[in-house]
């Protein structure tokens, strides 16, 4: 039996070939093409690999029938490949085994396999680009790169960086993984900010510049994942310790095209510069068949290795499925006896490694769609010259289904890793945050000379939303000034700082406005917000001598005076017949009475005695409307006398841009732009103020004499320079709504929701708003409102008027009434028409109640009343009938 180009091997192995060929005589074989390259250690491991799984495959299956025979060849580039395939091809190969160096190796072998249709095993082609299903003849033996992507997105998700920098090997191999990555980090909020290729075979020297261009671009970038061949990444973590990028606050994450081979690790630069690195690989279980293996491994290498190599373990079980389906294939064969065709058997050869399922030392060996099932994924932190195992993800039931093992939503079921430093602390993404100058100091008092100590409204919000669970970002503080320690632009210069990324984020009093979000992103508000009108008011001095009117409208002032005079005539009606104190004198001296008793209820100086009991009930409910009407008209007069009323410069907008007055604006504010193209002001009339102070003094010169007419500004600022100046100013005007004031971060930046999430949670927190409120805010007067000086009207007083009328009108209805009652019998002849004894009734009445005649004429018709409670008199003779109903009257 021919072996091909022998390669090197432990003694027991070689022994065992040579005993084979020699024993196995009538049997059946298949030619296997290995391509690898001999002097890189992926090589080494493999071939001997290969040559055990085959001594253990027939040692332990000696009734095997079919043999597989190895054809070893060397291919250390893609034109070895080449050279190496078609040779292999007219030696009438059956199956081939390969590329080991390349993925470029990969994918010619793939493209050779699909066109003379001949099986490819492939133990390293992991690029997600390469993929059975688009390469009918290519069988993957490996986990694809994509297999791990959910467990490197699990560990960014578990300790909250929501943006990483992904340093990948510049190859086929290198970007194959970065859509899958994407994807799913994106899943989890966590975002690729920055994507750096690195040359296969890049010298130190360029390794360095890209890594010094990637820490210096943006300071957070503290979060590195490092996706290349071992020999490559290896240089690269050397070249970063260099650089002072495996230090205290950073983080590597590797995957396992380097995490599987970081044994054997001989140098120890190298060693060095890997403390702290976290990385994922495929799990192999701990068994008593996978010790037996490592130690029959070891034996045969020259370098024996601390821990098994993942592609030497899945070389051995893949070789050991190639036999097992190989010898299924056979007795297939045999039953049929006709199954000569080549290509034929190739393909069933294909379709039987497909199939076939064992219990390898790597746990059940089985394909999926041509490719190795997925495995556990174990996560591992290197510290010392140790490997530790600090837990383990699974991915069951197909890609995008959250961890069942380990790594899942709490950090319990990880161990605690030792980062780079090393430091069990972990490392928090660092922000520079840029913060204006501004000269309103209550929402932002930046520090210039120390940053992190710059406090303020906005400020505080932010710190408090920092402090929100899995937030773990730290930051600081870059001031927006220039070399004088002055506001260096606008507040939209200012963002455009995050587009230019010399910032991460914005923090302070920013509006959102449309304009702006086409560059940045907006968290949710955490104030609100509008654009109103501030104005300079004066004093109305102008108090003339009809003053004590204004408190009453005139219409209000008729229906008093027309209430007063009822009442008096109807209480007079009612006891002008039973009270000598309204029923003496001329009628002109009762009309005065009348006047007399109306108005000194307003003092309630009236002295009259009231016997009658309905004008006792219509007096109180009279004196009741008096007590009302006279304390209102005197509040309302004491405050037009006494409080001071201020009245706006202007109240319409219109007439300060037709008049080509000057308006003010709060310097780097987008309400410049607003009052350009929502007002139509012209760019000239438009003057910018930094603080109070200047709104004060620009308001107090005018229009005329260098200052302004008005200030538009936000409400926000306005209230606040109204808390400072409570007099002399007003806000006037409509308010015109924005979106409130909010954080910005680089568009799609993940951040946004985060932080969004965490101010709904401090927002929501009244004590803890109100408590920056009172810090910020509350030292100072609030604005007095306006005083309401206007003339109080009928409507206000509407119920109490209703209320005397119907006691009024009740009254006399019911007087009435008792005069018709008592009188009707002696009114007439019963015989007489109604019509006439209505009149008679009418003459009766005016006779008694509007004759004129002296006291002593009216005594002769009336009794006397008594002047006191204890004084009586005797009545005069008068007839029967009248002093019966005088009395039924006065009762």
């Amino acid at each position: 039996m021919g072996t091909g180009k022998k390669w090197g091997g432990g003694s027991c192995i070689a022994a065992w070939f040579v005993l084979a060929e020699l024993c196995w005589v009538g049997g059946e074989g298949v030619k296997l093409g290995v391509l690898l390259d001999p002097n890189s250690t992926v090589g080494k491991l493999c071939n001997t690999s290969i040559q055990l799984a085959l001594s253990d495959l027939y040692t332990a299956n000696p009734q095997y029938k079919t043999r597989i025979i190895p054809l070893f060849k060397n291919a250390g580039d893609i034109i070895g490949v080449a050279s190496a395939a078609w040779e292999l091809l007219r030696e009438g190969v059956e199956v081939i085994m390969g590329a080991q160096t390349s993925q470029e190796e990969a994918i010619y072998l793939a493209e050779f396999g699909g066109k003379y249709e001949i099986p490819i095993i492939s133990l390293t082609a992991t690029s997600p680009s390469l993929s059975p299903k688009q390469n009918p003849y290519l069988i993957r033996a490996v986990q694809s790169d994509s297999a791990q992507v959910g467990a490197i997105s699990a560990i960014v998700q578990l300790y909250g960086w929501r943006e990483i920098v992904l340093i990948y090997e510049d190859t086929e191999y290198g970007r194959g993984i970065i859509p899958d990555l994407a994807d799913a980090l994106q899943e989890n909020g966590t975002r690729l900010i920055e994507r750096t290729g690195i040359p296969g075979r890049g010298s130190g020297r360029e390794i360095g510049e890209e890594l010094r261009r990637v820490k210096n671009l943006r300071r957070r970038m503290r979060v590195f994942l490092l996706h290349m061949s071992a020999s490559l990444g290896r240089r690269v973590l050397i070249e970063a310790k260099e650089e002072g990028m495996m230090s205290d606050g950073y983080a590597w994450i590797v995957t396992d095209g380097l995490s599987s081979l970081l044994h054997p690790i001989t140098d120890p630069q190298a060693l060095d510069a890997m403390q702290g690195i976290v990385g994922v690989r495929p799990y192999i279980p701990n068994t008593q068949k996978l010790h037996q293996f490592q130690a029959t491994f070891n034996q045969q290498l020259p370098f024996p290795l601390a821990s098994l190599n993942l592609f030497a373990v899945q070389a051995y079980d893949t070789m050991w499925a190639l036999g097992t389906a190989v010898e299924k294939l056979n007795a297939t064969i045999s039953a049929t006896a006709t199954a000569t065709d080549r290509r034929a058997m190739r393909v069933s050869l294909r379709d039987a490694i497909r199939n076939t399922k064992i219990e390898g030392i790597s746990g059940v060996f089985i394909l999926v769609d041509g490719e190795l099932n997925p495995p556990t994924f174990e996560v591992f932190n290197l510290v010392g010259e140790k490997e530790r195992i600090i837990g383990y993800w699974s991915q069951k039931g197909g890609r995008g289904v959250r961890p069942e093992v380990a790594i899942s939503n709490s950090k319990n079921q990880l161990k605690q890793p030792i980062w780079p430093g090393p430091t069990a602390e972990q490392p928090k993404m660092k922000l520079s945050i840029g913060i204006p100058i501004k000269g309103f100091p209550e929402f932002v008092n930046a520090d210039t000379n120390e940053p992190q100590k710059s406090s303020g409204f906005c400020i505080d919000v932010f710190r408090l939303a920092i402090e929100v669970p899995h937030m773990n970002i730290d930051y600081e503080f870059v001031p927006f000034v220039n070399q004088i320690g002055k506001s260096n632009g606008s507040y939209d210069e200012l963002l455009r700082q995050i587009e230019a990324q010399k910032v991460d984020a914005i923090v302070g009093d920013i509006t959102i406005v449309a304009s702006r979000s086409e560059f940045v992103d907006f968290t949710l508000p955490y104030s609100a917000s509008g654009v109103s009108m501030l104005v300079s008011a004066t004093s109305d001095k102008k108090e003339h001598m009809w003053i004590f009117m204004k408190p009453f409208t005139w219409d209000l002032w008729l229906l008093s005076f027309f209430s007063f005079m009822f009442t008096g005539f109807v209480v007079w009606l009612l006891e002008c017949r039973v009270n000598t104190d309204f029923g003496r004198g001329p009628a002109q001296q009762q009309i005065g009475l009348i006047f007399w008793f109306s108005f000194s209820t307003l003092v309630f100086a009236h002295r009259e005695r009231i016997l009658n009991n309905l004008s006792r009930f219509l007096m109180i409910i009279w004196v009741f409307v008096v007590l009302i009407l006279t304390q209102s008209y005197t509040a309302n007069l004491s405050s037009m006398l006494t409080v001071q009323r201020l009245h706006p410069s202007f109240v319409d907008v219109k007439e300060i841009r037709e008049k080509g007055y000057f308006v003010g604006f709060q310097n780097g504010s987008f309400v410049r732009d607003f009052l350009i193209t929502r007002f139509g002001f012209d760019e000239t009339k438009l003057i910018p103020c930094g603080s109070s102070d200047e709104f004060k003094l620009a308001l107090n010169r005018g229009s005329f004499n260098g200052g302004v007419a008005a200030i538009f500004d936000e409400i926000p600022y306005i209230k606040v320079f109204l808390r400072k100046y409570s007099s002399g100013y007003q806000m006037v005007g409509p308010i015109y709504s924005t979106g409130g004031f909010g954080f910005a971060f680089p568009k799609g930046s993940p951040l946004v929701a985060d932080f969004s999430r965490a101010i709904l949670n401090v927002t929501q927190d009244q004590d803890k708003m109100r408590t920056i409120e009172q810090k910020y805010f509350s030292n100072q007067e609030p604005p007095k409102p306006e005083p309401n000086d206007s003339a109080l009207d009928v409507y206000r007083f509407g119920g109490l008027f209703i209320i005397t009328a119907v006691a009024a009108w009740s009254s006399l209805l019911i007087y009435l009434a008792q005069f018709l009652i008592t009188r009707w019998p002696d009114s007439g002849s019963v015989q007489s028409p109604l019509t006439s004894k209505f009149v008679e009734m009418g003459k009766l009445f005016c006779q008694e109640h509007f004759h004129s005649s002296s006291p002593r004429t009216r005594q002769s018709r009336v009794h006397s009343v008594p002047e006191t409670a204890e004084e009586t008199t005797t009545p005069q003779t008068v007839p029967d009938h009248n002093v019966d109903s005088m009395n039924t009257v006065a009762n």
